[in-house]
């Protein structure tokens, strides 16, 4: 599995986070959409990096994601914690029951990108595929019993003790 491409399509299906990478894509290509807005737009930019830990899981990569605010509008940097904590709900959400296992390892104070003329703030996320269970550890992890239920197998068939 291609985690890179599991998790942009758990990013891509929020049409928030997704209009963040397109306005990426409208500055990278040339600093303007169709409209001229791109370089007044906010936008998300995503840096995949190897996972050397020592205690990384297998196969695990660390995604970072910089939300940045053009300059000019430096009275909204809420905006930037908003984005980082949109994109930590769209990947637990997508990875609740998925084949990944993200886990959120913190956050970057917000810093001042003289080259992009943005106020940036990182988040990080480790990524890495999640553990193949077995038929029997898949069916332990269904719900118990409810506990007001029948404990005696007779009386779950609906028998009742002393008759036979």
């Amino acid at each position: 599995m291609d985690l890179r491409f599991a998790v942009f399509d758990l990013i891509a299906r929020d049409t928030g986070l997704r209009a963040l990478l397109v306005n990426y894509a409208d500055r990278v290509e040339g600093g303007r959409s169709q409209d001229g807005t791109a370089a007044d737009a906010c936008f998300l930019v995503l840096e995949w990096t190897d996972n050397g830990a020592a205690d990384a899981p297998a196969g695990s990569q660390l995604l970072t994601a910089r939300a940045h605010l053009p300059r000019h509008r430096a009275g909204e940097r809420l905006f930037l914690d908003f984005v980082l904590e949109r994109l930590r709900a769209a990947l637990a959400v997508g990875a609740a029951n998925g084949p990944l296992e993200i886990r959120f390892l913190g956050a970057s104070r917000e810093s001042l990108d003289e080259d992009a003329d943005t106020i940036t703030k990182a988040g990080t996320f480790e990524v890495a595929p999640a553990p193949r269970q077995s038929p029997g550890e898949a069916l332990l992890e269904l719900a118990p019993w409810p506990a007001d239920g029948p404990r005696d197998p007779q009386a779950r068939r609906g028998a009742t003790s002393g008759m036979n």
